[in-house]
């Protein structure tokens, strides 16, 4: 599994479902290639197998999340 970053967290309104729909809708995958889902104040961090991670970046550039535009990438601490 792969850590992704999402720039939007709990103070924009997101969800565990918001994030697990966007992903899947966006980049096709199911929702059985995510893993732990964590939802802090300003951000998010979603695992996805590492096989799909960089066609869920892909997907999600420009994507929007509960109104907003949304900035994925590989979380650094990973």
């Amino acid at each position: 599994m792969t850590r992704l970053f999402i720039a939007a967290g709990r103070k924009a309104g997101i969800r565990p479902g918001d994030l697990v729909g966007a992903i899947t809708n966006e980049s096709g995958i199911t929702s059985k290639q995510l893993g732990a889902i964590e939802i802090a104040d300003a951000f998010s961090l979603v695992d996805v197998d590492e096989s799909v991670a960089d066609a869920v970046i892909q997907s999600m550039s420009g994507a929007t999340l509960r109104g907003q535009k949304v900035r994925v990438r590989r979380d650094r601490a990973t």
